[in-house]
């Protein structure tokens, strides 16, 4: 089991919260059209909330240019 940032194991839950902040931050570097790009970084700035509270990742979408 992937361990967060303090070395805990993360729940299965975590766990799937990280797939989904991963997947927006992909979906987010992708050609969208103007309308699902602004609500893609939406979903992501509110995951990305979610992850770093949990220490689960640690990361400022500035530096990752989205």
């Amino acid at each position: 089991m992937p361990k967060d940032l303090l070395g805990r194991e993360m729940t299965p839950q975590e766990v799937r919260l990280v797939e989904l902040y991963t997947g927006l931050k992909e979906l987010a570097g992708e050609e969208l059209p103007p309308t699902a790009a602004a609500n893609v970084r939406h979903a992501l700035a509110q995951l990305a909330q979610a992850v770093n509270s949990l220490a689960l990742v640690h990361e400022h979408l500035t530096d990752l240019d989205v």
